[in-house]
């Protein structure tokens, strides 16, 4: 014998599942989106080195500058259940994101073009991210993650 209303309980179900990854999508994005604009830029290379693979992180880095989005069109359709990875393999990314540099700074970067050199951290932070920007992002992540 047959569940009265069990059909509507399934179609509740798949619904639901759609919702949540939808919604778990646009989170994902955006989140990432924010993380991949908000990475210091000096020449580019650590911004466009954020790539999103689902199964193990990114291993390679590309050399260029140009503008990376990549990420946007390797989103699965299916996020829910999944697990996703958002890697940055430039060896520097860590300092960038905890800090590290030399605080005071001594001397800066040397600028060819203006032949002066410049300073460009703060308190042992890069000047455009002073105090981090991924964990930050990642606690918002987190936040809309669970209101959904």
């Amino acid at each position: 014998m047959p569940l009265i209303g069990a059909d509507n309980v399934k179609k509740e179900i798949r619904a639901t599942r759609k919702r949540l990854n939808t919604g778990l999508k646009a989170v994902y994005l955006q989140g990432l989106g924010n993380i991949a604009a908000g990475t210091p830029v000096d020449e580019g290379r650590a911004r466009n080195n954020w790539f999103l693979t689902t199964g193990s992180p990114f291993s390679g880095v590309t050399n260029t500058t140009a503008g990376n989005e990549s990420y946007i069109y390797r989103m699965p359709s299916i996020v829910l259940g999944k697990k996703l990875y958002f890697t940055n393999n430039m060896p520097y990314i860590n300092m960038l994101e905890y800090g590290g540099y030399p605080s005071p700074v001594k001397r800066g970067t040397y600028n060819k073009q203006t032949k002066q050199y410049e300073k460009h951290t703060l308190f042992g932070y890069s000047d455009q991210a002073v105090g981090g920007w991924v964990r930050g992002e990642m606690l918002m992540m987190r936040s809309a993650i669970r209101s959904l």
